[in-house]
């Protein structure tokens, strides 16, 4: 067989590969050890996720019930969930999620543990232990729940943040912690500011930041408080400045890798808006409306998770079921998804190679330790 590997440039190769999905390079990595160092390096792997971004490539469904599965389909109308292979089915049992990013998700569980997990790659990290006074069990009480999971592009890190209020579910001034990939640890964050009172518990990762419904109880008003990753503070974003809404039944929401509101006017019909240009408060507008008697029922479990390719129909979780809305003609398809569990949610998973072991840069600058021992080796063994 012929090899081709001297014939092409290392910058002609990996543009060459980078086009390709995830378990497809998984296998290239076996064809000799220049494409496995290749495929590997920091460099290729955010090329490669760039270029699955912009192509909106490797996309996928991820369903999450007692056990995690993921979902391809090709005919809008049928599918088949298939669950995640051993070893990993055992260690991910019952987990709920934090957040997804660039193909990671973050999970947890009772007891509690926290993990980093690339399903495409089946690579999984545990995270260490919180600090003292943040490591009650999730669930049990709202206020000792983890907060958000999302990309810090300023450091080129992923960041895990978890916020705690001993002595009730007003979470105003509560004490927060966050954790690192690249440093792999947590450090106490100054406590969110006493005058916000948090509406939901799980933040939305967008634009590299984390986002949340809040009442300013000094100005009388909701506002969307965001935590910037990469500085690591606190702001606000503008909230939808719609006249005889109540702000009780608004949603933060991520559609379309946008900013999004979902308002729920029951048993009427359910809209969703869209924050167009982020961070500018009058950018908000009204991307559709669902009007369907049967869906709203369901209230403020409803929720659109993608476009259809011809982006007539729009795909939403409601009731532990799964439908297809048509924004035209106003009616609505079960979704038949196979091996499907009785209660799930649901959410959209774009395949990457990002790690969740360790974090580093392409200037060679955070190197796992194993690494460095190695290039110390060879740098020894050459001046020998």
């Amino acid at each position: 067989m012929l090899n081709v590997t001297p014939y092409l440039t290392e910058d002609l190769l990996s543009q060459i590969l980078d086009r390709l999905p995830v378990k497809t390079l998984l296998q290239c990595r076996c064809v000799c050890k220049p494409w496995c160092s290749l495929i590997d390096s920091p460099c290729f792997v955010k090329a490669h996720l760039k270029r699955s971004n912009e192509c909106n490539a490797d996309t996928s469904l991820l369903i999450r019930g007692f056990v995690i599965c993921s979902v391809d389909f090709e005919d809008q109308y049928n599918a088949t969930a298939k669950e995640i292979d051993e070893p990993l089915k055992s260690l991910l049992y019952g987990t709920g999620l934090v957040g997804t990013c660039d193909g990671l998700l973050c999970l947890y569980n009772q007891k509690p543990d926290i993990f980093l997990w690339n399903p495409a790659t089946r690579k999984c990290k545990k995270l260490p232990a919180a600090p003292t006074g943040f490591r009650c069990p999730f669930d049990y009480d709202r206020s000792s729940q983890l907060c958000g999971f999302g990309y810090d592009v300023v450091n080129d890190d992923y960041k895990v943040l978890r916020m705690f209020q001993p002595g009730g579910s007003d979470l105003s001034g509560s004490k927060v912690t966050i954790y690192g990939l690249k440093t792999n640890s947590w450090k106490r964050l100054e406590n969110i500011p006493s005058h916000f009172e948090l509406i939901e518990a799980w933040g939305v990762f967008m634009c590299g930041a984390l986002h949340w419904v809040t009442f300013k109880t000094l100005e009388s008003c909701f506002v969307i408080l965001a935590f910037d990753l990469g500085v690591e503070t606190y702001r606000e974003v503008p909230f939808p400045n719609l006249e005889n809404k109540n702000p009780d039944q608004f949603t933060l929401t991520i559609f379309e890798e946008s900013l999004c509101m979902l308002y729920y006017d029951p048993f009427i019909h359910i809209d969703l808006w869209v924050m167009n240009d982020y961070g500018i408060g009058n950018s908000w507008c009204k991307l559709f409306t669902l009007e369907h008697p049967k869906v709203i029922r369901s209230g403020m479990d409803v929720r659109p998770i993608v476009y259809s390719k011809s982006r007539r129909d729009v795909l939403w979780e409601s009731d532990n079921k799964v439908i297809w809305y048509n924004l035209e003609n106003k009616k609505v398809k079960t979704l038949k998804i196979a091996n499907l569990p009785d209660e799930f949610n649901l959410s959209v998973y774009k395949e990457s190679l990002v790690s969740p072991e360790f974090g580093f840069s392409c200037d060679g600058q955070h190197l796992p330790k194993q690494h460095e021992k190695k290039k110390k080796q060879r740098q020894a063994q050459k001046k020998r």
